[in-house]
């Protein structure tokens, strides 16, 4: 079901599976998989690609321009898996380049606010609790947790099952298995 007020531009391929709430905005070069729930006031945008199952709440913007400005605006893009949740007011920017993506994987929990920066990757998983920022180039590999109002810096891998303490920030790779605090 798309809802009247919905704006889908020409050219964005929907699986008619799709539940578009109130005010949401798809762009032309936008795809979206089966049985994905946009919610009301979402603005789905760039080159994105979205696959099967994502949920998005209220407010998210998703695929917008990075925020670098080395940018030029070239038709860049992000690539999301499977089964995400997207809570209210999630930010997630596509890449600074054509040749690279930001890309989320399948399985993971964005809570309300937080933000993944152009050319992060993330992997499957996760759970980026809310307030979380993930800067550009990061990677955050599976079952990583990222707890509240945590800061992740430009280029920093965060490793498998490792988790941030809330309001921790790391400028260096954060290991598997270990937790970081302060």
């Amino acid at each position: 079901m798309i809802h009247s007020t919905a704006i889908i531009k020409p050219g964005a391929e929907i699986d008619p599976s799709v539940e578009i709430g109130p005010y949401a905005i798809i762009d032309e070069h936008v795809q979206i998989s089966q049985n994905c729930i946009i919610g009301p006031y979402v603005f789905i945008t760039g080159h994105t690609s979205i696959g099967r199952g994502n949920k998005f709440h209220a407010g998210c913007v998703i695929g917008d321009e990075p925020q670098d400005i080395k940018y030029k605006g070239a038709p860049t893009r992000l690539i999301i898996g499977d089964n995400n949740l997207f809570r209210e007011h999630v930010t997630i920017h596509r890449s600074n380049k054509v040749e690279e993506a930001t890309i989320i994987g399948s399985d993971n929990f964005f809570m309300a606010g937080s933000h993944v920066a152009h050319n992060a990757v993330i992997g499957n998983n996760t759970i980026i609790a809310n307030g979380a920022l993930i800067a550009g180039h990061a990677i955050i590999e599976d079952k990583a947790f990222i707890s509240g109002n945590c800061l992740v810096h430009q280029f920093v891998r965060v490793g498998t099952l490792a988790l941030m303490q809330g309001g921790s920030a790391i400028s260096k790779d954060l290991p598997p298995f270990t937790i970081a605090w302060g």
